[in-house]
């Protein structure tokens, strides 16, 4: 429904050699990029109008600054996944981009449950041009709107969108609100790099719902801990805070709640992204985790799920549930830089991240696209607090590694896995081998994990097809 939008703006290139028609926006010369990110009007209930006020304001906070608008990135986060919804949901997106002649680089759909209690929340992240000597750039605030500014350099601009999800939960638990900020960065910037992408901004939305704003107002705590995060990467994080009353809850009524969602706006370096490396035969699989074990983002809703089965509705409160609690809020890592470093210094040949999806989808399905095949042993152990939640459910092993880290939150490839892993350990991570890479044989790819046995009583194996 959003791709035709592409058309709507001159400056938008589809790359295709390598990369399935990824689209890059290319500002003319003498140009600057500047970002800012909105949500749609909170007080509107129609969906289809409620999608249409997201472009509306996107384009206004442009305006605003005197910025041409040029093209955004969206998410939807929903209640359930209901196709007729987001039909409807994208084609007031598309008649929106449209009517202002603007393109929809990219977007994201997220099911997030009973934590969204309308159809479906939206935000966006907005590209815009303004001469160069007109703005500095940086970060500046104008009528409570963040924006950033950059020089993309003549270089193709790119944008891919994803959130925290469920995950924000244990910070309403603890009320430690600073946490969910790096996993939503590691959730994006994790995946601009694996292109070769050097991220210029993230710019998310923070929507927040009962919070007392008369004598507490957390958006300024999390401003100056995106900032710091930001600089410690060497982008701009933004963040745009929205109080969207009723249309987000906490675990139960009368609990402040937060959600995070956004994009990372990256320039490209196009004689890298033609020539990605790719894994290749005899290549060593090297499994990369932190010292402080934590979950990602991942299968998150049948973890809060399962916390209350052990202990309650209030289980932080108690004991144990606070000891599980110290392992749901870790924040996933944010492999951007180790990975940045992996590419500039040829020391891997690709890399994952353990995201939605985790073994089979991470691991197995990127490997299979070069018809390659790895049997997987001396992974890390998953935390004990991991197989307890897997226990509790009786879950089966091919589930719960298809769906969560179990203790190995990324991976690489590479042919010198001995500099691969001193590297990984200059960075305060851990790293092992844990396999070899094959060429496939008689259609066997994917990832088989050795030693760790399905319900049939054979070693899990995801074939990534």
């Amino acid at each position: 429904i959003c791709s035709p939008t592409l058309k709507n703006s001159p400056y938008i290139d589809v790359i295709h050699e390598g990369t399935n028609g990824l689209a890059v926006l290319r500002l003319p010369q003498g140009e600057l990029a500047v970002v800012h990110s909105l949500g749609g009007d909170p007080d509107e209930e129609d969906m289809k109008k409620y999608a249409g006020s997201l472009v509306d304001r996107l384009v206004l906070g442009s305006r605003k600054i005197g910025a041409t608008p040029i093209a955004f990135a969206n998410t939807i986060d929903v209640k359930e996944i209901d196709l007729s919804l987001i039909e409807n949901l994208g084609n007031s997106l598309a008649q929106g981009a449209n009517f202002f002649k603007l393109a929809i680089l990219n977007g994201e759909l997220a099911g997030l449950g009973d934590r969204v209690t309308v159809p479906a929340n939206m935000s966006g992240t907005m590209i815009s041009t303004i001469p160069k000597g007109s703005r500095k750039p940086g970060v500046f605030v104008h009528k409570e709107i963040t924006y950033s500014v950059f020089d993309p350099e003549d270089k193709p601009i790119y944008m891919n969108s994803d959130g925290v999800g469920t995950k924000t939960e244990f910070a309403e638990r603890s009320g430690k609100l600073h946490l969910p900020l790096e996993d939503s960065l590691a959730m994006k910037v994790d995946d601009s790099v694996k292109l070769g992408a050097t991220v210029k901004v993230v710019s998310d939305v923070i929507e927040i719902s009962g919070f007392n704003h008369t004598w507490f107002n957390p958006i300024n705590g999390l401003q100056t801990k995106a900032f710091f995060l930001g600089g410690n990467l060497n982008f701009d994080y933004i963040v745009q805070y929205q109080n969207v009353g009723e249309r987000i809850r906490s675990y139960k009524e009368g609990v402040n709640a937060l959600s995070i969602s956004g994009s990372a706006v990256s320039v490209i370096d196009e004689s890298v992204l033609r020539n990605l490396p790719k894994p290749s035969p005899g290549e060593y699989l090297v499994a990369i985790r932190k010292k402080n074990p934590n979950p990602r983002s991942n299968g998150i809703t049948d973890k809060r799920t399962i916390m209350v089965e052990l202990f309650g509705l209030e289980w932080h409160k108690t004991k144990a549930g606070k000891t599980f609690l110290e392992f749901l809020e870790e924040p996933s890592t944010i492999f951007y830089g180790l990975f940045k470093n992996f590419k500039e210094n040829n020391l891997a040949t690709s890399f994952y991240h353990m995201s939605g999806g985790a073994f089979d989808g991470k691991l197995a399905r990127p490997l299979a696209k070069h018809n390659l095949f790895v049997k997987v042993g001396n992974l890390f152990p998953a935390d004990w607090r991991e197989y307890t939640m897997a226990g509790k459910r009786f879950t089966q092993a091919e589930i719960a590694y298809a769906k969560w880290p179990m203790g190995n939150e990324g991976f690489a490839t590479t042919s010198t896995p001995n500099k691969t892993i001193d590297e990984i350990r200059d960075y305060g991570l851990e790293g092992r081998i844990v396999g070899q890479l094959e060429l496939a044989q008689n259609g066997r790819t994917g990832v088989e994990l050795e030693g760790i046995k399905s319900s049939n009583g054979t070693n899990v194996y995801y074939s990534g097809k």
